[in-house]
């Protein structure tokens, strides 16, 4: 006959055997007894890779939060790395526009300069020729779809977002994808993100106007039009354009919409992407 004690060791066992099956102990180092018997989370980037170095991702016990492992992500190779940067004779609509320069950068070709062509419904900011030709020229978004030359197009949505991904994602590629120059210096550290320029896109700060009369930071931010209509916008939009935009302040970029009723008269920079 089984004594008391027999059955309590006995009770105590299948506790621990039950809260080894469910937990996420491992051998104290992050790493799991056996990838079966716990209850692990979804790897989630928590180090970018670089081109200069590797990432790291992270993935969190569901059952304890206190137990993380972590894992490398290769560095950054190929074309994201290497990105190649050429002369172009055909950076307006009828092919005959100022020359301009294009970069390669994971796949996609993309002008490395803002597109200074000049159309109806675009704009110099501040009426200044300097800054056309330091910015670009600002383009209403009717016709900002239509002044990229043949074999070029008004990038969408998924244009940008792989751009993005190929500079680091989100909070990074703003750094990245800056001009190491032009940008406005903040007066603390803290609200200055110096452009590294990685991919040499030189991203700049054409600012934006309003029916080429209201203008506004330049120096201080870059917006981007995109040739995506989209439901995703603020509680108020009901559709909305899709831009990127990049401030002289934050690593990040930002992707956001303007109203579909109310895009008319507004300039923003255009950048074309190869479709060929």
């Amino acid at each position: 006959m089984r004594s008391l004690a027999w059955y309590g060791r006995s009770l105590l066992l299948s506790a621990v055997l039950s809260l080894c099956l469910t937990g996420c102990g491992g051998d104290g180092k992050g790493n799991p007894v056996s990838e079966h018997t716990h209850d692990w989370g979804a790897w989630e980037v928590t180090t970018p890779a670089t081109c200069d170095a590797a990432g790291v991702e992270t993935r969190t016990c569901k059952s304890d939060a206190t137990h993380k492992e972590t894992q490398s992500i290769p560095k950054l190779t190929g074309s994201a790395c290497n990105p190649i940067v050429v002369e172009s004779n055909n950076c307006g609509k009828d092919g005959t526009a100022n020359s301009c320069k294009s970069v390669t950068i994971d796949g996609q070709t993309w002008l490395a300069e803002n597109l200074n062509y000049e159309s109806g419904n675009s704009w110099c900011y501040g009426d200044s020729a300097a800054s056309c030709n330091r910015y670009g020229r600002l383009y209403d978004w009717e016709t900002a779809k239509t002044v990229c030359p043949a074999g070029w197009k008004l990038p969408d949505a998924s244009d940008w977002k792989k751009l993005v991904t190929a500079a680091g994602g989100i909070e990074t590629a703003g750094k990245r994808l800056k001009s190491s120059s032009g940008w406005k210096i903040g007066s603390s550290s803290w609200m200055t993100s110096i452009g590294t320029d990685d991919f040499q896109f030189s991203a700049l700060p054409g600012g934006s106007c309003f029916l080429g009369a209201d203008f506004g930071s330049a120096g201080e931010y870059g917006t981007w039009w995109s040739s995506e209509v989209t439901d995703a916008g603020v509680w108020w939009m009901s559709v909305g354009i899709y831009y990127l935009s990049i401030s002289y302040y934050s690593d990040r970029v930002m992707q956001e919409t303007v109203s579909y009723d109310e895009v008319e008269g507004i300039g923003f920079s255009v950048r074309c992407v190869k479709t060929d």
